[in-house]
């Protein structure tokens, strides 16, 4: 999936700690896998698979990617599959990402089996994580090469996944005059300005992680438009989060905030809360990943959403987003290795769990031979923004480049929350963004 955050432990403390929730439940089959990925038999191994194992698998639960929607797959796979049980775990509500909550396992000898939606580079610096061999499975997903650390594959994943995107509601639009949308900071600053003398609220965001979200989406597209390797450069000091690109980004979103152009009490209410209050008409714009259409598309609500990516300072469209992150990882010391991998195969790769996913949170298939499913009107509209979109970058926590430093996105959640609570020392919390940097940079 595709939200994040972290606790600022180190990772040094427990590198060398990982062992995995399946672990207590027998010897297992060390050699190499070979199972497809909808759960078939593919050349012969030397042994036969383990029987009655159990692999623990962390699940990452979202309004979208429900228990049911998880407990439906792990039946139709240990019904595939006899002698292997699935035992699902799931992080606390409101964390940004399982990053912190599978620190806490790895450092009490408890890790998953199988991993989702975490940061993979942190878990890699911990050891903690298996190699993925690149076999026909593999070979399926486009650039997955891009996703690799230092030459190896250590995540399954083959989503395309647009994130600097604006929801916004036609008919609140309508009412304020606003004919057409926003491209410019300058149009969406006018857009917000007659919302707001129509006593509509022209933009809604959260606490948790989603101060943070927005804060990267409706900054990050003018920047890194311009350099597509931004995270790169920044480990070698050719940029800083000083420079004057990134003051004048920041400048004109706390400016956005200094207006009162987002909700009151903002950083009171959650992701959740937050993607209702858009859902029941209580504000005009909502800033969210692709995944916002999915909920949007069973939602119940008198009004039509529609979709454009988030504007720059000169009107070019540039979007950012994931391509391949988010995905299964398997912990490097699990006893049951083959048959983590197997189920993290499935997960992603059998084609009908694929197509569920990307409905289940409006992602579109990177798979060489790309699935379809049944997109609503707002996805279509994601569906063409895409296509008219040069190659996305990452932000936040996703490539630019290079992956960032550890944590980085729990950095950008205070700089974030603070220009909310009023403090328009910009410079300062980019500063700070340096510092945590610089401090984190291993």
């Amino acid at each position: 999936m595709r939200k994040w955050f972290a606790l600022g432990m180190s990772m040094m403390l427990v590198t060398g700690l990982a062992a995995c929730g399946g672990n207590n439940n027998g010897g297992g089959n060390e050699s190499t896998p070979t199972q497809t990925a909808n759960g078939s038999e593919g050349k012969e191994t030397d042994k036969a698979p383990a029987k009655d194992v159990e692999i623990v698998f962390q699940s990452w639960v979202t309004p979208n990617l429900t228990v049911e929607y998880y407990d439906q797959l792990i039946k139709r796979f240990e019904s595939a599959n006899p002698g292997i049980k699935v035992k699902r775990i799931q992080p606390p509500a409101n964390e940004g990402s399982p990053d912190s909550y599978l620190k806490t396992l790895l450092a009490s000898g408890d890790f998953p089996d199988v991993v989702l939606n975490a940061t993979i580079q942190m878990f890699v610096d911990a050891d903690a994580l298996l190699e993925i061999p690149i076999d026909e499975d593999i070979q399926q997903i486009n650039n997955f090469e891009s996703d690799m650390i230092d030459g190896k594959l250590y995540n399954i994943s083959a989503i395309r996944q647009p994130q600097s995107l604006i929801f916004y509601n036609k008919k609140l639009f309508a009412e304020a005059g606003i004919a057409s949308t926003p491209k410019s900071w300058a149009e969406l600053e006018a857009a917000a300005e007659k919302l707001k003398a129509k006593n509509i609220t022209p933009l809604l965001t959260a606490g948790d992680w989603t101060a943070g979200f927005t804060f990267s989406v409706m900054t990050s597209p003018t920047v890194y438009k311009d350099n597509k390797v931004w995270y790169a450069d920044r480990f070698d000091n050719k940029v800083k989060f000083t420079d004057d690109n990134w003051k004048e980004a920041a400048s004109f979103y706390a400016k956005l905030v200094e207006k009162g152009y987002f909700n009151k009490g903002a950083l009171s209410i959650d992701y959740t809360a937050v993607e209702q209050e858009f859902l029941k008409g209580k504000g005009a714009m909502y800033p969210m990943g692709s995944w916002f259409s999915a909920a949007e598309a069973v939602s119940d609500k008198d009004f039509e959403v529609g979709v454009f990516a988030v504007p720059t300072k000169d009107g070019t469209q540039y979007m950012l987003g994931g391509e391949n992150a988010g995905g299964y990882a398997v912990a490097k010391n699990s006893k049951h290795s083959e048959e983590a991998l197997k189920f993290a195969k499935f997960m992603m790769l059998d084609p009908e769990a694929h197509k569920g996913y990307l409905q289940a949170d409006a992602l579109f298939s990177n798979l060489k031979e790309p699935l379809k499913w049944d997109m609503s009107p707002l996805q279509s509209e994601i569906y063409d923004l895409l296509l008219n979109n040069p190659p996305m970058v990452g932000h936040l926590n996703n490539k630019v480049g290079r992956v960032p430093v550890a944590g980085i996105q729990d950095q950008y959640n205070k700089v974030a929350q603070n220009i909310m609570l009023g403090d328009v020392d910009v410079e300062k919390g980019l500063q700070s963004l340096d510092e945590y940097w610089d401090k984190n940079n291993k």
